[in-house]
């Protein structure tokens, strides 16, 4: 039998740590770091998905993604799909993923993260006619250098709580 109130304190961190990436992705930056700002809605998203793959499916990965595209104020329903895509990709290979080292989990989400700023790229060029400025893809490699710090303090929060 689960235990309601420890179910609902999982789901509360769970939570909590999304709201601190939407928190993350918004929070002013100098001039000279903004371009560097790791995407933290989305590695965030992946590690749970990584970690928890029964807990946070791909739909909670693509209501997530709404909340980006709002927050962002992006067009509708394009970091929702894109985020359900790359969370697919780690969902259907979680347990294969689970066993790279951190550096090489590292490389994985730094193509992924590049994968889904093409795709956000594309498809707001073609329907908005989006410019590329020469650093829209830096954070893919801020994210990747940020990946094996932040599974860290996520999976000590998991075992913190004994998320299962």
């Amino acid at each position: 039998m689960i235990d309601t109130a420890s179910s609902f304190t999982q789901r509360g961190v769970i939570f909590l740590t999304l709201v601190i990436a939407l928190t993350l992705a918004l929070i002013p930056m100098s001039v000279g770091l903004a371009p560097w700002r790791p995407d933290w809605p989305l590695m965030i998203m992946l590690y749970w998905v990584l970690a928890l793959p029964h807990r946070v499916s791909i739909g909670i990965t693509f209501l997530f993604g709404v909340a980006v595209d709002i927050l962002l104020g992006s067009t509708f329903g394009i970091h929702a799909g894109v985020y359900a895509l790359v969370a697919y990709f780690i969902a259907r290979h979680y347990q294969r993923i689970r066993n790279f080292s951190l550096v090489h989990q590292a490389l994985l989400i730094g193509f992924l993260i590049g994968l889904e700023r093409s795709l956000v790229f594309l498809l707001e060029y073609y329907l908005n006619d989006a410019q590329l400025a020469p650093t829209y893809f830096w954070p893919v490699l801020s994210s990747a250098v940020m990946w094996p710090w932040l599974f860290l303090i996520l999976r000590k929060i998991r075992r913190r709580f004994a998320m299962k």
